[in-house]
């Protein structure tokens, strides 16, 4: 690491040596990275990669970028593309420096690509619910004989199904859905219970799981698959240059955090009942929900339902995204309304800057007349972000449904999890797991109207 920081700290020094009238000298991808002051990478949209949560970038391989370019000295600047064959294509037009997205490895991609010298494994795993036993029925191929299984046609899951169904001599009922869907629709569906089985690799399992805590992804299907980030043919010091960052980082805090974060930390509270502490009391904090919610013009059982919702009351909260306190601020929007990191865990200050930041969204959509109505697209921007909301608005004014009415807009909100939707053109934020902002919305309206039959103020 020291001989490649050394590298880092003269190439700036030999670049300002080079002559202006020096046209013919040709620089190395690396080369011309440092001269830029900025990494071009592009990746997928998706819960493993790269995704905008409440206005901030996130996801797995955009933060280890984010601590490639850090390391180059230089910034970050992040493209998506639809799949990986334009991401491919991105890479080879000279769009972009670098893939950061894993790239199943094969003979055929060496023609096109250089591979980081970084290696994910990765295997499909059938995804199931757990029994009241909370054990598992499929624990082997040969179990999967007479059941279904639902796979998107012609997927890589879907053509390897097909082999070991070939395997084990017939049986799986293997049942196709359309392109619309995704693995990740899939696995919503098989923890609500509307299917039985799908599969998916072990990393995107992984991920879901930490939203799903019904479902099993221990049965493996196949062996590890070799994938990892790639550069241009050619790119040779990029290359190696990235590869050795890989080999330094193995192991230390930031990498280690990174993965718990992503596929390890608990994503979601388990849902109850609202808790009440008696019929004139809901928090310790109610007087600072009335004080503040006159600024919005709420009735304050509304802020407490959304506390309750965000961190059950508990100011010294934090979420696996970073969020805090209280109304579960992101630290950069509690600083746009006036509260550092030292004060986020203040009650108070914690309220007013969410408060602060929900009469602004309210602002936002205050074309909308009726107050319960736009209240809700308060809550979903609230929960998700303005850019995802006015992204579900757009399609469903492209498909002919009302922008206006949440009735409408919640269906595209959940849509925002399908390819099919987060790469439409009227697509600005990308991919969204909209199921659980629709749930936010309902379960804090359905918790204010129970709060208001049995709070007396």
């Amino acid at each position: 690491m020291k001989k490649l920081k050394w590298i880092w700290f003269c190439l700036p020094l030999l670049f300002a040596c080079v002559s202006k009238s020096d046209q013919g000298v040709r620089y190395s991808d690396l080369e011309k990275i440092l001269m830029s002051d900025t990494l071009h990478v592009v990746t997928l949209s998706r819960s493993t990669s790269y995704f905008d949560y409440k206005g901030v970038e996130m996801g797995y391989e955009y933060e280890l970028a984010q601590q490639l370019a850090k390391s180059l000295g230089v910034q970050l600047k992040v493209s998506t593309a639809p799949d990986v064959a334009q991401m491919i294509q991105m890479l080879n037009n000279k769009e972009v420096d670098l893939v950061a997205y894993p790239v199943t490895i094969s003979n055929e991609m060496k023609n096109h690509v250089d591979f980081v010298d970084h290696e994910y494994r990765t295997k499909q795993v059938l995804i199931q619910r757990r029994n009241k036993q909370r054990r598992v029925d499929v624990k082997e191929a040969m179990d999967l004989i007479g059941l279904e299984v639902y796979v998107v046609e012609n997927s890589k899951y879907h053509k390897h199904l097909i082999n070991v169904d070939d395997e084990i001599g017939g049986g799986i009922l293997i049942q196709t859905v359309s392109n619309e869907e995704n693995e990740e629709s899939l696995i919503e569906k098989v923890s609500k219970g509307e299917i039985s089985y799908t599969v998916a690799d072990d990393n995107i399992a992984s991920i879901n799981k930490t939203y799903y805590n019904n479902i099993d992804i221990s049965t493996v299907l196949s062996h590890s698959q070799r994938s990892a980030w790639v550069v241009r043919r050619g790119s040779a010091e990029l290359r190696d240059t990235i590869s050795h960052w890989f080999n330094d980082i193995q192991g230390n805090f930031t990498y280690q955090y990174l993965h718990r974060k992503y596929f390890e930390q608990k994503k979601k509270y388990a849902k109850d009942t609202p808790k009440y502490i008696n019929s004139k009391k809901i928090s310790n904090f109610d007087p600072l929900f009335k004080k503040y919610a006159a600024q919005i013009d709420w009735d304050w059982k509304l802020l407490a339902s959304i506390a309750y919702q965000e961190s059950r009351f508990n100011p010294d909260a934090k979420s696996w995204a970073g969020a805090l306190g209280l109304m579960q601020l992101m630290p950069a929007t509690a600083l746009r309304f006036g509260v550092d990191s030292a004060g986020i865990s203040n009650p108070e200050l914690n309220i007013k800057a969410a408060v602060k930041y929900l009469t602004n969204v309210d602002g936002a959509f205050r074309y909308i007349e009726d107050d319960e109505e736009r209240t809700k697209f308060v809550l979903a921007s609230y929960n998700a972000g303005v850019g995802h909301v006015r992204d579900a608005m757009a399609l469903a004014e492209k498909h002919g449904k009302s922008p206006d009415k949440w009735s409408d807009v919640r269906i595209f909100v959940r849509m925002k999890a399908k390819p099919e939707f987060f790469n439409d053109p009227v697509v600005r934020h990308g991919y969204l797991r909209g199921e659980e902002t629709d749930e936010f919305v309902s379960e804090i309206m359905l918790r204010y109207r129970e709060y208001n039959d049995v709070i007396i103020d």
